[in-house]
């Protein structure tokens, strides 16, 4: 094939991974907003509605640990496919189920569907764009940012509204769930047309490490690894707990008493400032080294956390407050794997570890939050405000961790300059 008809062929699969990402972010940005009335859908308290990220990340996960597996042996392109159809058929009913009950094994098999999915779409991302991969990978999480902060301001319309006791407006959550299932259809018609055009899979390819590590060095290394995993767990379950129950919050407390509509509005407000911080810090971080990048995104989260709290009754302070840690948590997931990935040599197995901290951090925002949050709505902000000091203890120790080793870079550079060197001579 030539290499300009190539170049697009790439471009198009490309976008349709990354198409698939901004669908699952629309599912995950309108859970938030529409949770109470959800609830009162399946009539059953908010708290075991959020359940459903639970049933979620533990799909996530299964599906994560296992689709290598559905890899070797099937299509990729049909592997994604599938698994992409599931998942949105699963979004789409999610107000239209008979009970609570089919609600959490809708979620569990959406779950699942997605972690088997964005295996297979990372990993293409990544064969085709190879050197600029990480410029692929960061436009595919980009997406999911995207997706998340346009599904609060779509299904703010569509949500019930009541005066005192009196419903002012019905639900009609069936309307944004259906028109995101008219997404998903598009995006899957266009994986079609990219398959019968180009069937190829990605094949596996063998890489031997040359450089075995030392013990001491196998421990430090498996050192920072833990400290990752326990700072992106942290990190996941800060995101998503604080964008799924903003929304209950601004409702329930007795500061604020904002309408169901106002308070899809302020989970929009985070995701837009947690988007928009995604985008930016790719040009930060041309500016900044990742560890001051990283203090810098500490520094705007405690302080948000510090502004929710002291100034709880203002409710200008809590739009600007959300979108600071909005901005503030959002470069955070990347910046830490990044960071330590320079120094770090990457295996499938720390990208396993990556995934199972992500899918951990999702299951812990549906059960730490949702017993409290009806009764003490400031619960929240105490939880996010201290979760937020002890992720920063976390990241002071991967700094001292960190001290004295050499970065892969500089290791290449090295051994390039002794071949060389060993070549002239």
């Amino acid at each position: 094939m030539a290499g300009k008809s190539k170049s697009k062929l790439d471009w198009w699969h490309s976008i349709n991974q990354v198409m698939v990402m901004f669908g699952v972010g629309l599912g995950f940005g309108i859970y938030g907003p529409s949770l109470m009335d959800l609830a009162e859908i399946y009539s059953s308290p908010p708290r075991d509605i959020a359940l459903m990220n639970s049933a979620r990340a533990i799909g996530m996960f299964l599906g994560s640990c296992t689709g290598g597996f559905f890899y070797n042996f099937m299509n990729d392109q049909i592997l994604t496919l599938i698994f992409l159809i599931i998942y949105g058929a699963g979004t789409v009913v999610t107000p239209l189920l008979p009970s609570i009950w089919y609600l959490h094994v809708c979620g569990f098999v959406a779950g699942t569907s997605f972690g088997i999915a964005h295996i297979g779409a990372q990993v293409r991302l990544v064969k085709v764009w190879s050197d600029k991969s990480a410029s692929a990978i960061q436009a595919f999480h980009s997406a999911y940012g995207v997706g998340s902060m346009i599904g609060p301001f779509f299904v703010a319309p569509f949500l019930s509204l009541k005066d005192d006791e009196d419903i002012m407006r019905e639900t009609q959550l069936h309307i944004p769930y259906a028109a995101f299932g008219l997404l998903y259809a598009m995006v899957a018609g266009s994986m079609i047309a990219a398959y019968l055009y180009d069937p190829a899979t990605i094949k596996k390819t063998k890489v031997e490490d040359e450089h075995k590590d030392d013990p001491a060095g196998k421990r430090s290394e498996t050192f920072l690894m833990v400290l990752l995993f326990i700072y992106l767990c942290m990190c996941v379950n800060s995101e998503h707990t604080f964008g799924t129950f903003i929304s209950v919050y601004a409702i329930n407390s007795p500061d604020l008493e904002f309408s169901r509509s106002e308070a899809a509005y302020i989970a929009g407000i985070y995701w837009s400032t947690f988007t928009c911080g995604r985008l930016i810090s790719i040009f930060l971080a041309a500016l900044f080294d990742l560890q001051q990048l990283l203090v810098l995104s500490h520094s705007l989260v405690i302080g948000g956390s510090a502004m929710l709290i002291v100034w709880r009754s203002s409710e200008v302070c809590a739009w600007i407050g959300s979108g600071i840690m909005g901005l503030g948590l959002s470069s955070m997931y990347g910046a830490a794997s990044g960071l330590v990935f320079e120094y770090v040599r990457i295996r499938h197995s720390y990208v396993g570890a990556i995934l199972a901290a992500a899918c951990l951090g999702l299951a812990i925002s549906a059960h730490a939050v949702p017993p409290f949050i009806g009764t003490w709505p400031m619960f929240l902000q105490y939880y996010m405000g201290v979760g937020n000091v002890l992720n920063t203890l976390v990241l002071v120790v991967m700094f001292l961790a960190l001290r004295g080793r050499s970065k892969l870079t500089a290791k290449k550079e090295e051994a390039q300059e002794m071949s060389r060197e060993s070549v002239v001579a």
